[in-house]
């Protein structure tokens, strides 16, 4: 069931909630076009109204060879509060280099390229987090305490990079509420 759907800066969002395992397909994408060139740090942000009190926030991650996702400055606030950060670890800036406040499911099903890991490189705050899944996809979740009803802006910032001239394909950043 759709929840939500938002254009932004010509890239398509879709928002759902939907019950999820590690075999079922993607969620609802954000696509990145094809390039060989590396791609901008671009911001996104959509409003969520809660029907349960603990949604869980999930990013998809799915690449090409010569290529990977970074994701940095995540945030949900709530529409009547937004001086109050609902994640843990929401700019993965824990020193440890580690995804405190974070999970990262399907791991297993991304065979091809690195996992999802924080890196301190081409971020846009001192840490991102980093996934280059050329085969399979696989999920960065956080459940935040939500009162039903309430609107929840839920923003981050994501690039795509692409660090060789050969090869091709697409990079794709999915998102969802669980």
């Amino acid at each position: 069931m759709y929840v939500n759907h938002l254009k932004v800066s010509l890239i398509y969002i879709k928002i759902f909630t939907i019950a999820y395992n590690c075999t079922a397909p993607e969620l609802a994408s954000i696509p990145y076009v094809n390039g060989t060139t590396n791609g901008t740090w671009l911001p996104y942000s959509f409003n969520y109204t809660a029907n349960e009190t603990s949604p869980t926030l999930m990013f998809g991650f799915a690449s090409a060879n010569f290529m990977y996702l970074a994701l940095d400055n995540v945030s949900v606030v709530d529409t009547a509060n937004s001086s109050v950060e609902l994640l843990v670890n929401p700019n993965f800036a824990n020193l440890t280099l580690n995804l405190t406040g974070w999970t990262i499911m399907c791991s297993s099903s991304c065979t091809g390229g690195t996992g999802g890991t924080i890196i301190t490189t081409n971020c846009l705050a001192d840490n991102c987090f980093r996934s280059e899944c050329t085969t399979g996809h696989e999920y960065l979740v956080q459940s935040f305490p939500a009162t039903v009803g309430h609107t929840y802006n839920i923003s981050f910032w994501s690039q795509r990079v692409k660090y060789s001239t050969t090869g091709s394909g697409t990079a794709t950043l999915y998102v969802g509420i669980l």
